[in-house]
Parts: C-alpha cells; sequence; structure tokens
C-alpha cells in the first residue's frame, strides 16, 4: 500500500503536490478563467468580489499590489462554497433536526447547500434497476438558475456559487453515481456508491477523493501559479461550450468510460480496489484536461454576462 501511494503521488506530481478540485483545484480554474477575462468583465468581477461579506477573508496573504490581490481574492472565492461547509455561521440544511443560524447582512440565506456541488446522473452496467431522474436540486439546475442571475442584486453572493460549480462539475465523479447488484440500502433496496464515495480505494480514502486529489494535495501560491501556467497549454476543446448540461454529459461519459473502467468487482473496505500505474497517468491527463477546460469555459460564460 505504502508502494502504491508513493507512486501516486510522483505520478500526480510534476511539478510540486496540490488538491485538485479541493482548495488547489478550485483556485487554479479560478484564475486560469480570471486571466482570459476581458477588461470589462475583470472590472465588475473584482468589483463583485470586493462587495462579498467575506471578501477580507479572501485577502489574507495577498500581495500587496492591487491586481495581484484581485486575482488572489477571486481565486479564494472559488473555494469558499466548500469552506462553508466548516463554518460555524452555516448550517447543513439537509440535516434532520437542525437549527437554522441567524442570516448575517449581505447573505439570502446561511444555508451550506452541500446538495449544489454535484448531480448524481446514474448508471449501472449488471441491469441494477435505477432511479428515474438525479434528485434536485442539484449542481445543474442550480448552474442554471444562477448564471442568468449574475446581472442581479445577489451577484455578489452568487459569483463565488459559479467559480466553485464551474469547477466541480469538470470532475467526472460530480457528475455520476454508480448503481450495482449487492449495493443496498438498509432497508435492502438498490443503492448508489455515492459518486464514488464508498469505494475504497488501495492508498486512497476512497475513489472520490483519489480524483479531488488528482492535481495534488499542497496548497500553496507557488504551485498554483505553476498548476495555472500547466492547465493554460493544454489543448483547446470546446472551450467555447457554455450549457451546463453538456459539461455535465461530458463528465457522466467520462466517468464511465474511465473512472469506473476497473469493473464492478471490489472497493469494500475488506477488498478496495487496486489502481495500476496506466490508470494513475491517465487520471492525471484526463483531470489536467478538464481542469483547464473548466477554467476556459468559466471565463467565457462570464465575458457573455458582464460584457
Amino acid at each position: 500500500m505504502k508502494t502504491l501511494a508513493a507512486t501516486v503521488c510522483c505520478l500526480f506530481l510534476a511539478v510540486p503536490a496540490v488538491h485538485a478540485w479541493n482548495a488547489v483545484g478550485h483556485r487554479a480554474v479560478a484564475g486560469l478563467a480570471y486571466d482570459n477575462l476581458t477588461k470589462k468583465a475583470r472590472a465588475r468581477v473584482d468589483d463583485l468580489i470586493r462587495r462579498h461579506p467575506d471578501y477580507n477573508q479572501w485577502i489574507q496573504g495577498a500581495p500587496a499590489d492591487a491586481k495581484k490581490r484581485a486575482r488572489h481574492a477571486f481565486m479564494k472565492a472559488a473555494v469558499w462554497s466548500d469552506t462553508i461547509k466548516g463554518d460555524p455561521r452555516f448550517y447543513d440544511e439537509a440535516r434532520r433536526g437542525i437549527t437554522p443560524t441567524p442570516t448575517l447582512p449581505g447573505f439570502p440565506d446561511m444555508k451550506q447547500h452541500r446538495n449544489w456541488h454535484y448531480i448524481n446522473v446514474a448508471f449501472s452496467t449488471d441491469g441494477t434497476p435505477l432511479p428515474k431522474a438525479p434528485p434536485t436540486p442539484n449542481a445543474l439546475t442550480q448552474l442554471n438558475t444562477i448564471i442568468p442571475q449574475l446581472a442581479s442584486q445577489e451577484a455578489v453572493y452568487l459569483l463565488p456559487w459559479v467559480l466553485h460549480l464551474a469547477g466541480d462539475v469538470h470532475q467526472p465523479l460530480h457528475c455520476v453515481t454508480r448503481f450495482r447488484k449487492g449495493q443496498n440500502d438498509p432497508q435492502g433496496r438498490p443503492w448508489s456508491d455515492l459518486g464514488g464515495n464508498t469505494v475504497n480505494v488501495v492508498g486512497a480514502y476512497n475513489l472520490h477523493a483519489f480524483w479531488d486529489d488528482a492535481l495534488g494535495i499542497v496548497d500553496s501560491d507557488t504551485y498554483v501559479n505553476q498548476l495555472i501556467k500547466v492547465l493554460a497549454k493544454q489543448p483547446k476543446e470546446k472551450p467555447s461550450v457554455t450549457t451546463p448540461d453538456t459539461w455535465i454529459q461530458e463528465g457522466f461519459q467520462l466517468a464511465k468510460d474511465h473512472v469506473y473502467s476497473f469493473g464492478n468487482e471490489g472497493g469494500s473496505k475488506e477488498n478496495p480496489i487496486r489502481l495500476d500505474t496506466n490508470y494513475v497517468q491517465k487520471s492525471r491527463e484526463l483531470s489536467r484536461r478538464r481542469a483547464a477546460l473548466a477554467g476556459r469555459r468559466l471565463a467565457a460564460v462570464l465575458n457573455t454576462q458582464f460584457n
């Protein structure tokens, strides 16, 4: 297990290590997007970011130069939707018996909105019955709702969500969930693997975490900016596609074709999946392509909305 973990780390790090679609990946996607904004769009997003209630948190440790500080804050804002999951000001509205926290100035509500981060498009390769449609709200319903509202008064609150969700849905496991025989809930009904979260992997916590960390795990400004340069050199595949449903369809297909290419067997704590070096290498390459697309597409969305 230690040998495989070391191999995974080496393969993932052509540059020093980081968090992919966790903090580092979201910052890198946002940074690439920021670098591709028009002058007018950049001025608009800078203004919105400065007016967010948590702006002062985002500029902690930022460069003194005004332009670099604005870019830094924009990138930090892309992680905000994850950080509020551990912020006591916000509450998980999906939990039973939870007491809502007081609504603070500048926020429409204090909900964590955890189900906005993904869409569980179901599939099975063994005939297991599937739900008719993904639960709502989800990443698709929210992107389609939020993007047109970027011209509204709530844009200050909504912009960080767009920055984050555009990154999320370019990670394939945020677009899919697998059903298979023998995987049931306590009542014996078919149940999903929750986007790979219940699939244990040798050398990683689970399959979803493996993919979330596919671009590295050390959150530093130096690494993130190196990563942005790497992403900027990726081939420009369909960057003009600004429809979230297409982004999700792509992620769903990639998950079926590659993420679950190891087959239906294994994944329990007693029998975790052992991913070979070829799988790891392809995952790294695919992750970079998807992150680069996410950044370019996010820029295209913002340029369209703010020009």
